[in-house]
C-alpha cells in the first residue's frame, strides 16, 4: 500500500476488525451456553419440545480429548442439524455452505508466493481455531495479521515486485482442492442437514467438526505429491485455476441461497438478523450465536477485501469507473447470490487486477 502502507496505517485499518472479533466473543455468551449444554451432556441425550430425542454418541474419533471436545459441539449444532429450530436450520445450512468459498479463498491466498511465511500462509490453523473457538471471533484476527504482515495488493502489482510474487503456486494449492472440499465439506454438510434419519445427521455433525483441518492437510499433502510429477500437473491444470476452484463452491453457495429465498417460510431478516436482546434458552441462544457468527465472518471478510480494493485504487491500479462498477454491482450480487458467492466475486475481481 503506497498510501496505506506504513505499519501504523495497517494497524489503524485493523481496529474495526478487532472490534468485530470482540463483539462476537461478547455476543456468544459462552458461560451461559456451557451451562445450558450441561444437562444434555450429562444425560447423554438431546431432547426437544415435541418429544423427540437422540442419543449423543459416546465415541467417534476414539481419541478421548477429541471426543470430549466435539461432543459439546454436537449439542451446539443440534437445533439446526436436527431441525427442531427451523429458523436456525435454514440459516446454518446456508451459512456453513458459504464457508466453502471462504476456505477456498484462504487456501488460494496461502498459495500466493508473496504470502509465503506470513500468517496468510497458515489458513488451516486459523480455520481450525475458528471451529473450536468461533469463526466469527477468529476470522477478523486472521485478517488483522494478514493486513499487517502480508504484502498489500499495490505492493504485489508494483513494477519493482517480481511477477512471481503474485503467482498462486500449485505446489501449495492442490489441483484436487475442489473434490477435497466437495467431499470433506459440502458432502458432509448435506448429510448433516439433509439425511432422513436423525442419527445419520448426528453422525455427520461429528464428522464435519474436523473438516477445516482435514481439508488443509489433504490439500497440502496432495499438492506436494502432484508437484513431483510435471505431467500429472499439466493434466490437472484445467481444474486448478482459481476461477474453477472458487467458482464451483461459489455456485453451490449461490444455489443454496436462492433455494432458501424461494422455499424458506421465514423472512430474510428472521433468518439472518439476530435479536438484540440476550437469550436465556438454549435454542434461541444458539440461533442468535450462529447469526452473529455469520455476520462477523462475512462482515470482516468484506472489510478485508475492501481494504485491498481501496489500496489498488489509491495506488492508481484501478480507475474510478472500475471502482464505481464493482461497488454498484456488489449489493445486487450479494442480494441475489448470498455472502459466500458475492465475496468470491470481489476476490476474483481483485485477482484479475493483480494478475493483469
Amino acid at each position: 500500500m503506497s498510501q496505506l502502507g506504513p505499519l501504523v496505517w495497517r494497524v489503524a485499518l485493523a481496529v474495526p476488525l478487532l472490534y468485530i472479533s470482540y463483539a462476537c466473543i461478547e455476543a456468544f455468551a459462552v458461560d451461559k451456553l456451557v451451562a445450558l449444554q450441561e444437562p444434555y451432556l450429562q444425560s447423554g441425550r438431546i431432547e426437544w419440545a415435541d418429544g423427540g430425542s437422540i442419543t449423543i454418541l459416546e465415541r467417534f474419533w476414539h481419541v478421548e480429548f477429541l471426543d470430549e471436545l466435539w461432543r459439546r459441539f454436537t449439542v451446539t449444532f443440534a437445533p439446526s442439524t436436527l431441525a427442531f429450530d427451523p429458523v436456525s436450520s435454514w440459516q446454518a445450512f446456508s451459512f456453513l455452505n458459504d464457508l466453502g468459498p471462504l476456505f477456498t479463498i484462504w487456501i488460494l491466498e496461502s498459495s500466493r508466493v508473496g504470502n509465503r511465511y506470513t500468517p496468510a500462509w497458515l489458513p488451516t490453523i486459523f480455520a481450525f481455531a475458528g471451529q473450536v473457538m468461533s469463526l466469527g471471533a477468529v476470522t477478523p484476527l486472521f485478517y488483522i495479521l494478514c493486513i499487517i504482515f502480508s504484502p498489500s495488493s499495490s505492493t504485489l502489482v508494483a513494477k519493482t515486485t517480481p511477477a512471481a510474487q503474485r503467482r498462486i503456486a500449485s505446489s501449495h494449492s492442490s489441483p484436487l482442492l475442489l473434490p477435497i472440499l466437495l467431499f470433506l465439506h459440502t458432502f458432509e454438510l448435506f448429510y448433516a442437514y439433509g439425511a432422513t434419519q436423525l442419527s445419520t445427521r448426528h453422525y455427520w455433525t461429528w464428522a464435519w467438526q474436523m473438516t477445516p483441518l482435514f481439508v488443509g492437510l489433504a490439500n497440502t499433502s496432495l499438492a506436494s505429491l502432484i508437484s513431483l510429477s510435471p505431467s500429472l500437473s499439466r493434466q490437472l491444470k484445467a481444474i486448478s485455476s482459481p476461477r474453477v476452484l472458487l467458482g464451483v463452491p461459489a455456485a453451490i453457495s449461490a444455489g443454496i441461497w436462492i433455494y432458501t429465498l424461494i422455499v424458506s417460510p421465514h423472512s430474510i431478516s428472521t433468518l439472518f438478523l439476530p435479536l438484540l436482546e440476550p437469550q436465556d434458552a438454549l435454542e434461541p441462544l444458539l440461533r442468535r450465536g450462529l447469526q452473529i457468527d455469520e455476520l462477523c465472518v462475512f462482515g470482516s471478510s468484506l472489510l478485508w477485501i475492501g481494504y485491498h480494493i481501496v489500496d489498488l485504487y489509491l495506488d492508481g491500479h484501478v480507475t474510478t469507473s472500475e471502482i464505481f462498477n464493482v461497488i454498484s454491482l456488489y449489493p445486487v450480487i450479494a442480494a441475489l447470490t448470498g455472502p459466500g458467492a458475492s465475496l468470491s466475486y470481489l476476490w476474483l475481481w481483485r485477482e484479475s487486477k493483480i494478475q493483469r
